[in-house]
């Protein structure tokens, strides 16, 4: 904007030499994303293809300058609004920028699609949202930047308003990302932090799995006696883990844990007719519990129903049907 009010003059140095900077924002925008999601450095087959364009182009116009300094004085260099080198690679920079961008858009979705569990899914998404809304904004200024381009090409302009609207909103997209790169310098910490619980909790999830499939399949539950120690001493896990594990993986104490897996047994039991002459207290102690008062509780608490009101209800249903 300096040049359009005539800051520098027509033969200066500024004037006539062109840096195409903005073949540098998106890829140096995608190299940020890549480390801080990664953590990796980048090949440089594919570093030359980021930073190669910005490099061709520069030298490009570099070459166009000296020629007209050394070889050919009479030779115009066009301005940057007006049809010419300039405006056609500047239009040609419209198609490398959205094309990094929808890069950027599938490394987040690939960093996101690491996560399996819901709830570290979703405070991954909470920390690298702002990576969405600046990809999502620098798409829009590749839009309005192409579209600017096309209109000085078309309509060859011989003023520079046009391109206003892509100067202003560029500018706005560097200082955005300088600000948000600043005020989430500390977010990788806390992803690094989220990795690691994840891959804690992916640990544990295994140890869980082959708890669970041992209490399931050999019907542990029902004991009368089983505890935490006694599933902890076959595991060789402590105490202390193995609650950490039921509380993570079913969101309840080992009591609840074990309890609920002696309703749903006790469930089958009270529609099964071979024992129609079981008295509900008979039915509970053959389902794990010490008493007729631990049963009810247990039932009520999982199902919101006493065991008699379950069964006539799924008597009554089954009637009905």
């Amino acid at each position: 904007m300096l040049i359009d009010i005539n800051f520098f003059s027509e033969t200066s140095i500024v004037r006539n030499t062109y840096i195409p900077w903005q073949w540098l924002v998106a890829p140096m925008f995608y190299l940020f994303a890549h480390y801080f999601l990664n953590k990796k450095k980048i090949k440089k087959k594919h570093l030359f293809y980021l930073i190669g364009p910005f490099i061709i182009i520069t030298a490009i116009h570099g070459g166009q300058f000296l020629y007209q300094q050394y070889l050919n004085p009479q030779y115009i260099i066009t301005k940057y609004y007006e049809r010419g080198l300039f405006l056609y690679t500047n239009l040609i920079s419209f198609v490398q920028t959205p094309a990094i961008i929808y890069l950027m858009y599938t490394i987040v979705l690939k960093f996101e699609n690491l996560f399996d569990n819901e709830n570290t899914l979703r405070k991954i998404k909470k920390e690298i949202n702002w990576l969405k809304y600046i990809i999502h904004f620098g798409a829009a200024i590749a839009a309005i930047g192409t579209f600017s381009a096309i209109i000085g090409i078309i309509l060859d302009m011989k003023q520079s308003f046009y391109a206003y609207p892509f100067f202003i909103s560029i500018s706005v997209w560097v200082y955005w990302i300088g600000y948000i790169g600043i005020r989430r310098s500390s977010s990788h910490l806390e992803i690094k932090k989220i990795n690691n619980l994840s891959s804690y909790q992916n640990k544990g999830m295994a140890t869980f799995e082959k708890i669970n499939q041992h209490i399931i399949l050999k019907k542990v539950y029902l004991n009368h006696n089983i505890n935490r120690d006694t599933i902890a001493e076959n595991f060789e896990i402590s105490n202390g883990y193995l609650s950490q594990l039921i509380n993570t993986h079913t969101e309840g104490n080992f009591n609840d844990y074990i309890n609920k897996l002696r309703v749903e047994h006790s469930k089958k039991i009270l529609l099964d007719s071979q024992y129609n002459s079981y008295t509900i207290e008979s039915i509970g102690l053959e389902c794990g519990f010490k008493s007729k008062s631990n049963f009810y509780s247990a039932f009520k608490k999982f199902t919101n129903q006493t065991p008699n009101q379950y069964k006539k209800n799924k008597i009554s249903s089954e009637s009905l049907t």
